[in-house]
């Protein structure tokens, strides 16, 4: 009765009570035939309801209670959308604020875990959506690298600037911001009067620009 009427309340959107029907259940059933289950709807009722850190803490709860478990793909997704999700404010989002250029640490926790998750499972049918949401976080940390770089070229850092440019063209090499990087690179270098590393990143920048058509 704990589980079906929790059940009927997740499938009507209705999480708020859905969550305490799986607490309850759980609370007074800590062992059956319906707990596993449960502990997997709650984890997704928290993550619906927008309580990200609490559907963290169940996924992390669940993945020590069931490390065999046929589900882990799953819940190792929902904790890469739950991350991502949860430094999204819902305010700072209908304001013209690039995320980018906000502290990213919780975009790399959510990205290391849709790492794990193709890496662990790589047939799962969470995959295609997981390699989606990992190529644009891939952009938005090199946007957070081409961020302060920038700031450093206001400040006259030259190597600074050079240091984090590099860094974005070595480790996202298929970001957008490459060709912005290697442009820093090309105007720092030659500022240094290092003309053959500027070049070099110019030719690169050549091979990195689409060449418009006619």
């Amino acid at each position: 009765d704990y589980y079906n009427e929790a059940h009927e309340a997740l499938k009507d959107g209705n999480y708020s009570v859905a969550v305490a029907g799986y607490e309850a259940l759980e609370s007074q059933y800590p062992v059956g035939n319906f707990t596993e289950q449960a502990q997997l709807e709650l984890i997704y009722g928290r993550h619906m309801q927008g309580d990200y850190a609490s559907a963290i803490a169940a996924i992390d709860r669940y993945l020590r209670l069931h490390p065999e478990s046929a589900n882990l793909d799953y819940v190792l997704y929902l904790r890469g959308l739950s991350n991502y999700a949860i430094d999204q404010d819902a305010i700072l989002k209908r304001l013209p604020v690039n995320m980018a250029h906000r502290d990213m640490g919780q975009a790399r926790v959510a990205f290391d875990d849709f790492r794990q998750l193709i890496t662990r499972y790589p047939n799962s049918q969470y995959n295609a959506d997981a390699r989606q949401r990992m190529v644009y976080l891939r952009n938005q940390f090199a946007e957070a690298e081409l961020h302060v770089a920038r700031y450093y070229e206001t400040r006259g850092a030259y190597v600074a600037v050079i240091n984090r440019a590099r860094w974005v063209v070595e480790n996202y090499p298929e970001s957008q911001a490459v060709p912005e990087a290697l442009s820093l690179l090309v105007k720092n270098y030659t500022a240094l009067g290092m003309t053959d590393l500027a070049a070099q990143a110019k030719a690169l920048l050549r091979s990195n620009t689409p060449k418009k058509a006619g």
